[in-house]
């Protein structure tokens, strides 16, 4: 079997998954537990966050928790799947679903998994061409200049530091590149809205619904989690694919190596989500296995960038 999606929601109290993939579906309602499923998510999304190192245990039993209540009960399904689509909205945006286990092992290390904000038909073998970019680094956000290296890989390349950029230069390029990476300061409140900097300006979505390119990459804290730039690319861009943290990630470090070995990949095969399921288990081995670090270092350095594919919404 190919692919298996998840589209999780809660109305009122409860919690819904509906299981589908080719020949089989299936809807599972989870009663009165929808307030103890996000809690215990956003225990998982504290604990990354912060990097609370001592807290192992209380990791694992919201994880294994999680697992056996959402993954389990599709386990035949999961065995069986190459690839595993989750679909999420609002409310469930910050939850780590491909963070839970299948047979005791983190979902994300056995499956590719790509996340969408609308139910529609992704391509689950893509081929993109890496032919042009613009890249904006702010060098306290990127100070091992990933940007720069990564622009050597891509043929058509602009890089540009952000002292010398401008939003206006992003809109000038919004239909003209394949590619766009930003390296930069981001934030987010607890409603999931949020924002990129590019010196005092913000990127609103307004500019979001511009562009055009078939990856969006921001190297910015917690930015996989801003549901204003998500649900703008689904309602208003041509952007293919957007990959960013959820959680607030390195300066250097591990989101060198995340960026580097991203567009290595994609560059090598074309395929954005193949590209980003072999970093992380790189990372994951890195970190984990040759550097000794803890658990919860490790899967914060390793696990934190999510890849969303936008999809034409069935109901159009």
């Amino acid at each position: 079997m190919g692919t298996l999606s998840l589209e999780f929601w809660t109305e009122q109290d409860d919690f819904y998954i509906y299981a589908a993939a080719d020949g089989y579906e299936k809807e599972l309602i989870l009663e009165g537990q929808a307030k103890a499923i996000r809690s215990r998510f956003n225990k998982i999304f504290d604990l990354l966050e912060n990097k609370k190192v001592q807290k192992v245990k209380e990791l694992d039993e919201a994880v294994h928790w999680l697992s056996d209540q959402l993954i389990s009960p599709f386990a035949d399904q999961v065995r069986i799947c190459n690839l595993v689509r989750f679909i999420v909205y609002e409310d469930l945006i910050r939850c780590t679903f491909d963070l839970l286990l299948f047979q005791e092992t983190y979902l994300f290390l056995q499956r590719p998994v790509c996340y969408q904000v609308d139910e529609g038909k992704g391509e689950d073998t893509p081929v993109i061409e890496l032919g042009s970019a613009l890249l904006v680094a702010d060098l306290t956000a990127d100070p091992e200049e990933a940007c720069l290296a990564v622009s050597k890989l891509i043929p058509d390349s602009t890089y540009v530091e952000v002292k010398e950029a401008d939003v206006g230069m992003i809109k000038a390029a919004a239909d003209q590149v394949d590619v766009l990476v930003i390296s930069a300061h981001g934030d987010l409140d607890e409603d999931n809205s949020g924002q990129v900097w590019i010196n005092d300006e913000s990127i609103s979505t307004k500019l979001i619904g511009k562009l055009e390119a078939w990856v969006v990459y921001f190297d910015s804290c917690l930015q996989g989690a801003n549901m204003d730039y998500v649900q703008a690319f689904q309602d208003e861009s041509d952007v293919q694919f957007y990959l960013a943290p959820i959680i607030s990630n390195d300066a250097g470090d591990s989101s060198t190596k995340t960026m580097l070995w991203f567009f290595e990949a994609v560059r090598d095969h074309g395929d954005p989500i193949q590209g980003l399921y072999g970093t992380r288990t790189r990372l994951f081995e890195y970190y984990r296995q040759k550097k000794k670090l803890d658990l919860v270092t490790s899967l914060n350095k390793a696990f934190c960038f999510r890849l969303y594919e936008f999809v034409d919404s069935e109901e159009e």
